[in-house]
């Protein structure tokens, strides 16, 4: 299966109290470049995180950030003091029996009762953080995962339908090289005549010449090596961790129709591998993309 470099992934997770939230991106680099962050006391998981995430990028310049907080985006939390509140219901119980009046309190007048609420600072225990951490960077990279593998079928069936053109044009090539040796014999034929001023050349002679020049233009070996890279390459594409092969085969591909261009001067097969050229360029693009 072909696989983008770029991706990106997200994922938050609560738990206790505590939120963690997990973020990998990737764009394409010939190497692999990883970075990890990881929150302060946790510095400890790099390396298995850094293993974990090589299982899913070949290449690439990765980016994992992972983070963690209190639920409510602080780590610290209120909470009421019972014996407080206790007292305090007590209080109000005897001043409204001594004096018959109704006591009414605001939410402002209790934050104003000492020791009514106290502030605790929320607890994570370093298993439950690293269970955390764990989770929520492998829910990021599957999600990274699918976004990559739906990329990188848009771009295999984008470098297919090249490699067919390639392929159509190629035949065209094929055709118009067999008309080569006829075209060579017609010129030589003409300039001849017209150095000799009409008295003419041997046809055995003139066949001579044609045979050897018709074995220093032929071009069917890099026909059929152009096609054979091209099944290759389809075959290829359909593997993962491709994307560096391809561009070997690239490579391949465009010595074989440069070749094809410097032996013939037929001008059907001049355009065409023009056109050839063009569409190798585009999927040399596109493949600078794939893992």
């Amino acid at each position: 299966m072909t696989v983008s470099m770029t991706g990106f992934g997200s994922a938050s997770l609560e738990q206790n109290g505590w939120a963690c939230f997990a973020e990998v991106r990737s764009v394409n680099q010939r190497f692999l470049d990883l970075r990890v962050r990881l929150p302060n006391g946790f510095q400890s998981l790099e390396g298995e995180f850094r293993e974990q995430i090589k299982q899913v990028c070949a290449r690439g310049k990765v980016e994992c950030s992972l983070k963690l907080e209190g639920a409510g985006g602080t780590e610290e939390q209120w909470t009421i003091n019972p014996d407080a509140a206790q007292q305090l219901n007590q209080a109000l119980n005897t001043f409204e029996q001594q004096t018959g009046r109704t006591v009414a309190l605001s939410l402002r007048d209790l934050t104003q009762v000492p020791g009514l609420l106290e502030q605790k600072q929320l607890e994570l225990s370093p298993e439950a953080g690293e269970g955390l951490l764990r989770a929520a960077l492998q829910e990021a990279l599957q999600v990274m995962q699918q976004m990559r593998e739906r990329e990188g079928q848009a771009l295999q069936d984008d470098v297919y339908s090249r490699l067919d053109r390639c392929q159509a044009l190629v035949q065209e090539v094929s055709g118009w090289s067999g008309e080569i040796p006829a075209l060579y014999h017609k010129r030589l034929e003409e300039n001849l005549a017209a150095f000799t001023q009409g008295s003419g050349v041997p046809e055995e002679r003139l066949l001579q010449e044609v045979a050897l020049m018709a074995d220093k233009v032929d071009i069917s070996e890099e026909l059929v090596r152009f096609e054979t890279h091209v099944q290759h390459m389809k075959e290829l594409l359909a593997q993962p961790n491709s994307g560096k092969k391809s561009e070997f085969l690239l490579q391949e591909l465009n010595r074989e129709v440069n070749t094809m261009a410097s032996k013939s001067g037929h001008a059907g097969i001049s355009r065409a591998t023009v056109e050839i050229k063009s569409e190798l360029e585009k999927i040399r693009e596109q493949l600078q993309n794939i893992e």
